[in-house]
């Protein structure tokens, strides 16, 4: 096999301190080694990418992808989450013959941004594809009546015996999990059964959860926004929440649903933009098959309350990133999502926020032991970031005190992509 090695101003392996004039020496797919150069590095350098760094690729915990033909988010900063969901009902209606275009430009623009794997949030009807990159399908499920459950786990059941993975290889692999949507659409009955195929199946499931106030009130009291909103839906049988009514009882909270969530084989709490103190440390005392998705720049959409990030990482809690989709976000740029927690989070690490995005990510997806890091062993998937011509005490300012964009992106040891060449 022929070893490459990748030389750079910076190595970031987000498992220890950033290396200065560093090299990345790739073989078989592997990364087979990391250090400086000047200190015993390779003999040779086969490539001297000069005023870079080099980072794990980036790992997109939580997105919707068929958003991706949107040209700007859906509605206006600060609107309420009901009122949006109108919107992205109306906009899925529209759009869905653009469903197969919308996924391909999504993944093309996450591999562009140096994401190299992505967990999206697929819809019924969707099969496996031969992705540019890492990519784990969520199948999102839907039934918040009771007469709607055996439909929606013929859904899954059908969905888990189809996904015949295409298989590793040097563009990427692509994973299966289940995606129950959400408190207010998903059937406590619905909720039970889903938890427990992902047991038999061992496949991870991703709900989203304690994203807004309307869901608190509707868990709570039964009562508000979201309750107006399933009562339209109801009545003219839309397709985001095929017939809603009774979702879950009166006096619920995001606890009772952490609670039926934490047997799963792996659950991803995505958003969590309003968990109580109590519920952040369940998920920090089950870090070790739960994890929070942050989605920074759609949270900043929603005009939600501060995220509790610092409260989840005192916690012990793993928080992936995600970039939502482009209903919520301007882009699927997740290294800008890492620029944005630098500014709203100073008192989380820099090298913390580099860990978020990569290491951290991967650990919710349960990928840990092959992707987010630059360890010896794990799969060559890199990300190249320009830097500024300047010097700074901590390194990772470089990073993240910049709008310096990324220029290549590495896949199994090949060049996936450049700046300057299209997507391969």
């Amino acid at each position: 096999m022929t070893r490459l090695t990748l030389r750079a101003r910076y190595v970031f392996p987000a498992t220890s301190d950033s290396i200065p004039d560093g090299f990345v020496a790739i073989e078989g797919g592997r990364i087979v080694d990391v250090g400086p150069c000047r200190a015993g590095g390779p003999p040779a350098i086969q490539n001297d990418l000069g005023n870079v760094a080099i980072i794990p690729g980036l790992v997109n915990a939580h997105a919707h992808l068929d958003f991706s033909r949107l040209s700007a988010p859906l509605g206006h900063r600060g609107i309420a989450l009901p009122d949006w969901i109108r919107l992205a009902m109306a906009y899925r209606r529209q759009a869905a013959d653009q469903l197969p275009s919308a996924l391909f430009e999504g993944l093309s623009e996450c591999l562009r941004h140096g994401v190299t794997t992505v967990a999206d949030i697929v819809q019924p009807g969707w099969s496996p594809i031969a992705a540019p990159l890492n990519l784990a399908a969520f199948l999102e499920l839907i039934g918040p009546t009771a007469d709607r459950v055996p439909v929606a786990i013929q859904l899954a059941n059908t969905y888990l015996k189809n996904a015949a993975s295409p298989g590793e290889n040097s563009k990427g692999c692509v994973s299966f999990g289940l995606s129950p949507h959400a408190p207010y659409s998903v059937h406590p009955q619905l909720l039970t059964a889903i938890v427990r195929l992902s047991i038999e199946k061992a496949v991870p499931l991703a709900m989203h959860l304690a994203e807004s106030p309307e869901e608190l009130e509707l868990l709570q009291n039964g009562t508000g926004p979201l309750r107006d909103l399933l009562d339209d839906i109801k009545s003219s049988r839309g397709p985001l929440v095929a017939e809603a009514g009774a979702a879950p009882h009166r006096g619920s909270r995001p606890m009772d649903f952490l609670r039926s969530l934490s047997p799963a084989f792996r659950a991803l709490i995505v958003h969590g933009n309003y968990l109580s103190d109590d519920e952040i440390a369940f998920l920090g005392t089950n870090a070790l098959r739960m994890a929070a998705v942050y989605c920074p720049r759609s949270h900043d959409w929603f005009g939600h309350q501060p995220y509790p990030l610092e409260n989840m990482l005192r916690a012990g809690v793993t928080v992936g990133l995600g970039t939502d989709g482009r209903g919520s976000a301007p882009d699927l740029n997740l290294l800008a999502e890492m620029r944005l927690i630098a500014k709203l989070h100073p008192g989380v690490g820099l090298d913390w926020v580099l860990k978020l995005g990569t290491l951290s990510g991967a650990e919710a997806l349960g990928r840990a032991d092959s992707i987010g890091s630059l360890s010896p062993g794990k799969r060559a998937d890199l990300a190249i970031v320009a830097l500024p011509d300047r010097d700074a005490k901590d390194p990772h300012e470089l990073l993240f005190d910049s709008e310096k964009p990324v220029t290549a992106c590495w896949l199994g040891g090949e060049q996936a992509w450049a700046a300057d060449r299209q997507l391969a």
